[in-house]
């Protein structure tokens, strides 16, 4: 049943396009939408079934049909670029990422989700770009810190510096800026997370015979 299921909703999602090219009454439309809901919803259902059952390339087929329905569904672009990384897929998450900030550049979450994705690849100033447009919305300590960090791993120490005594003046409670700021001033090493996510996915990629 559940075969069928999944054939009903892969048709409904590769139709979408030529029924939204169809000019219709508004109560029909209305019940398309409905329909459509519906159906991204049973599609996040099969995906958390895949997942328990680990079977990860089914999941990512999920987040694109659910993308086709939803293109505003920033959630499922994030998980599915999750997964195309632990999948060993970067340049597939990359280009994922980047049609979902084409269908979403109005919110803050895919900004940051490319900024880290290029930080964690240690490709620093397109992180720093996309961090700092995250920036601009309303965004956690969490992005300015990657920030700070990027800027650093860049070689802008200067501009690290000056990200760190922003967060400090905005959150002087917060024990992370004056820490960070200390450590950079003692000559204390930068964040080493990059580079150890950089030779772990190496690694995995030779115990699978990649490049």
């Amino acid at each position: 049943m559940r075969c069928i299921s999944v054939i009903a909703i892969l048709f409904l999602a590769i139709s979408l396009p030529t029924c939204a090219q169809v000019s219709v009454p508004q109560g029909s439309i209305d019940k398309l939408s409905s329909t459509f809901s519906i159906t991204r919803d049973k599609l996040w259902e099969l995906n958390d079934e895949f997942w328990h059952e680990g079977e990860f390339e089914r999941c990512i087929a999920m987040m694109r049909l659910i993308t086709r329905i939803d293109p505003h569904d920033t959630q499922a672009y994030s998980d599915g670029a999750w997964l195309m990384q632990n999948q060993l897929r970067d340049d597939e998450a990359e280009v994922f990422l980047l049609e979902g900030l084409a269908n979403n550049g109005d919110v803050y979450d895919l900004y940051f989700e490319l900024g880290y994705y290029y930080y964690l690849h240690e490709r620093f100033d397109e992180a720093i770009d996309y961090l700092i447009a995250a920036s601009t919305f309303d965004a956690p300590m969490t992005t300015w810190h990657t920030l700070a960090h990027a800027y650093e791993l860049a070689g802008y120490v200067d501009s690290s510096l000056g990200v760190w005594a922003y967060r400090n003046s905005v959150d002087p409670e917060n024990p992370v800026p004056p820490m960070q700021i200390e450590r950079i001033l003692s000559g204390g090493p930068a964040s080493g997370v990059p580079r150890f996510m950089s030779q772990a996915r190496q690694e995995r990629k030779a115990r699978a015979g990649m490049k």
